[in-house]
């Protein structure tokens, strides 16, 4: 049986950081495990998504009884299979521990995607990952958490609707949130909420809580009964990623993401070519420091261009030189 938590953080080093202390397996995914927080940091800098939440964490963890039977190697399988499921074109690093009793991996997965250049939403993730590790679960025959009774704590009548096929009023609530946060053009908490009441629904801000209640029939429910994805920590996160974002490519527009897929691969090409040249330089001078740049040799330069400079004739000719006679003057003594 494996868990998951979810949760983000504007600093992707540091969560590598933490995570690869005490890892005894690790592995990555459209990346090098060993220069994972460069190459990420990378990809970002590149769509000038620098700001807001820079990667998703993911704790998956497993009961002490499948930690032993399954072993590291296996269970950083298994997080390489869930985060490939979650984000295929995201760069990926898994590092699984093996500390405690359930061993567990700590996925780390970058916010840009490396084709588009668009940001990972967290918005209803944590029941999309748990779809996904469920899923994942039964195709190894490994048993699945079941959900507490009365998790949503519905109604007889409610019950009996779901049975029916039939829509509550809490899943008219849910839908029509998700709704509004499809909808890119909401980059602020006040449009939020003025987008709901547009719907029907109107916001009440209870401390760090917050209560939807339906207009049409006079009906509240706290977020967090709703589902983490409702909760005003999550919608508020979300929202201010996306108004960085926009304020950044607003401040500079030259720095805004290539839209033309040619020129997404075209620049990722570049940027990749010159990553390995400085990685090369770099271990090439750790290793023999025998690596000069170029600058540090000093060039052969004929005193003129070399094609103005005109080769001796093979026949040129040779001034003669004049026979002399040598005279010797005697003198009697």
């Amino acid at each position: 049986m494996a868990t998951v938590k979810v949760s983000t953080t504007i600093s992707c080093s540091r969560a590598i950081n933490y995570a690869e202390k005490r890892a005894e397996v690790k592995d990555a995914y459209n990346c090098e495990i060993t220069n994972a927080k460069q190459e990420m940091a990378m990809v970002r800098e590149m769509y000038a998504k620098t700001d807001g939440i820079q990667a998703h964490l993911i704790i998956q963890a497993f009961s002490p009884e499948e930690s032993a039977q399954l072993g590291a190697e296996k269970i950083n399988q298994l997080g390489m299979e869930l985060a490939q499921a979650i984000a295929p074109d995201h760069q990926i690093a898994i590092y699984t521990h093996i500390d405690k009793e359930h061993f567990h991996n700590h996925i780390v997965i970058n916010s840009v995607n490396l084709e588009t250049g668009n940001k990972y939403h967290q918005h209803k993730e944590f029941n999309h990952v748990k779809g996904l590790n469920d899923e994942l679960l039964k195709q190894h025959h490994l048993e699945i958490v079941q959900p507490q009774k009365n998790y949503e704590k519905l109604t007889s009548a409610e019950v009996q609707m779901q049975r029916r096929g039939k829509s509550t009023w809490k899943q008219d609530i849910r839908t029509k949130i998700d709704e509004v946060m499809q909808d890119r053009s909401v980059s602020s908490y006040e449009a939020f909420r003025e987008r709901l009441e547009e719907r029907g629904i109107k916001v009440h801000d209870r401390g760090k809580n917050v209560t939807y209640e339906l207009l049409e029939g006079n009906k509240k429910v706290r977020g967090n009964k709703l589902g983490s994805s409702y909760e005003r920590e999550t919608i508020q996160q979300e929202l201010v990623s996306r108004d960085l974002a926009k304020q950044k490519i607003k401040d500079n527009p030259l720095k805004r993401p290539p839209h033309s897929v040619k020129y997404q691969q075209i620049a990722k090409r570049k940027a990749y070519k010159k990553q390995l040249r400085n990685d090369f330089k770099t271990r090439l001078s750790s290793r023999t420091n025998l690596y000069s740049p170029k600058k540090t040799f000093t060039a052969f330069k004929a005193p003129q261009p070399l094609e103005l400079i005109s080769p001796i004739p093979a026949l040129a000719p040779v001034k003669q030189i004049a026979k002399t006679i040598s005279k010797g003057i005697s003198l009697s003594l």
